[in-house]
């Protein structure tokens, strides 16, 4: 293998240190990478906020209508990784690029289903009890970033090829370039510059898109010419035909990682309706604690796919002792990082809100959601960590069902108990969603390390 263009995925750490700097050195690109990500449409609404408040209120309703199918064509192209891991593990040099090619397949067509949904049906904009100026101006950035799930998904894509290879710098660094590329194509089209006019929302759609295209264009011809990546091109012609197998193991893979996605956002989102429901101070507060929670979620989410490669890389070697032992430092790695994040929670709640708003009940309210946030971050880590792991052995069916229960048997039904017939307001919205979080990441937690267990006594006898 070319290892100026890996990790060395291979390597025998001898001790539980090694380990974890191994998925550490794996992992923080995917950090920074999912961050300038999350980065790209909050740079929309800041820009046209200077505007005037409507234009960022659409930007916002945009963003509620397509969050679940950005994650729909996020989760086919996720399966891209571990496939692509598990055929290293396997010295399979020639499945990377075919798995590739169907995960490009898969995810533009996906994408391209949600982008005709919205162009067509821009309309619906206006069918949602939103302020008509409002829902006027959302319709043609809706259009617009429907079409942007199309590179998206294909960028999506090439960086889980890259990252599935150990890889995971390269489209951090592209992530990076987009960001400033981004901003100046904004300021032109948002605002209207050297005679092309100010389209302000929609603007700042095209300057999204636009950046992600280049973004792609880029990363594609990385794969296609660069020398690192060489060894994966012998079969290029052969590669370019789509393969039923890889295809099929795409979406036995992907669809539930879409589906699982799903089930967490959508219950994010329909608390949030429900702190609505209290409020719109008490929806303030933990719109708050819902932005403090992403950003640790994103760490989380890093050491996930890391711990995923890991071990998709030595089950395709199967491997069992080492999916134990890369599983065990993983966790260990999670809870490291929830205890971290609940102790800066803790330290900081009494201030963190006052960066967002400086309306004092909304301050005193958002306090008890941040302390309550910080009891959320270690189930938070753990069920993202153990989720990936699952993954990296390729079990996820089950945890599909287990994250349904969790989020929509417990979560949403216990917090509305909490908040609505025991009256305790947004502490219990938010205390249904750590019981519902809990119960996900004792379960996936401990069905990994039952399955590794089992199999690592089988692979003895």
């Amino acid at each position: 293998m070319n290892r100026t263009a890996t990790i060395d995925l291979s390597s025998q750490p001898k001790s539980l240190l090694e380990e974890i700097k191994l998925t550490i050195n794996l992992g923080w690109p995917i950090i920074l990478s999912n961050l300038t990500q999350v980065s790209l449409p909050l740079i929309d609404g800041m820009m046209v906020g200077s505007i005037h408040n409507d234009q960022l209120a659409a930007a916002s309703l945009v963003m509620n209508i397509i969050s679940i199918p950005i994650l729909l064509c996020l989760g086919l192209p996720m399966a891209i990784s571990p496939l692509v891991s598990a055929a290293l593990g396997n010295t399979d040099t020639k499945s990377p690029l075919e798995i590739l090619v169907s995960g490009m397949f898969l995810g533009g067509l996906v994408a391209i289903g949600f982008a005709l949904i919205f162009h067509f049906g821009s309309g619906m904009v206006y069918h949602l009890g939103q302020d008509a100026e409002v829902a006027r101006i959302s319709e043609g950035y809706l259009v617009v970033m429907g079409w942007r799930l199309i590179p998206m998904a294909i960028f999506s894509s090439v960086s889980k090829f890259a990252q599935g290879l150990g890889n995971t710098k390269l489209a951090m660094k592209l992530n990076f370039v987009t960001i400033p590329i981004n901003i100046f194509l904004n300021y032109l089209l948002i605002f209207g510059f050297w005679g092309i006019p100010a389209l302000e929302l929609t603007g700042a759609g095209y300057g999204t898109l636009l950046s992600q295209l280049i973004a792609l264009s880029v990363f594609i011809l990385i794969i296609l010419r660069s020398d690192k990546f060489s060894e994966y091109r012998t079969n290029l012609k052969s590669a370019f035909h789509l393969k039923w197998s890889k295809i099929r193991a795409i979406i036995k893979i992907g669809i539930p990682i879409g589906i699982q996605l799903s089930f967490e956002s959508g219950a994010f989102a329909l608390s949030g309706l429900m702190a609505g429901w209290l409020g719109s101070q008490q929806q303030a507060a933990h719109q708050i604690g819902f932005y403090i929670s992403s950003l640790t979620y994103v760490v989380s989410m890093g050491i996930c796919s890391a711990g995923s490669i890991r071990v998709a890389f030595a089950f395709g070697k199967k491997d069992w002792n080492l999916i134990h032992s890369i599983g065990k430092s993983t966790v260990f790695l999670a809870v490291l990082l929830g205890f971290t994040s609940s102790l800066l929670l803790i330290i900081g709640y009494d201030f963190i809100p006052s960066i967002f708003t400086s309306d004092l009940d909304v301050i005193s309210i958002a306090k008890i959601v941040l302390l309550l946030t910080a009891f959320f971050q270690l189930s938070d880590a753990l069920q993202a960590t153990s989720i990936g792991l699952l993954q990296g052995i390729q079990d996820v069916k089950i945890p599909t069902y287990l994250s349904l229960i969790a989020y929509w048997g417990i979560g949403i039904p216990t917090g509305y108990l909490f908040a609505f017939i025991l009256d305790w307001g947004i502490a219990g919205l938010w205390t249904g969603l750590i019981l519902g979080l809990s119960f996900n990441a004792l379960l996936l937690t401990i069905r990994f390390f039952r399955k590794a267990s089992q199999s690592k006594a089988e692979s003895l006898v």
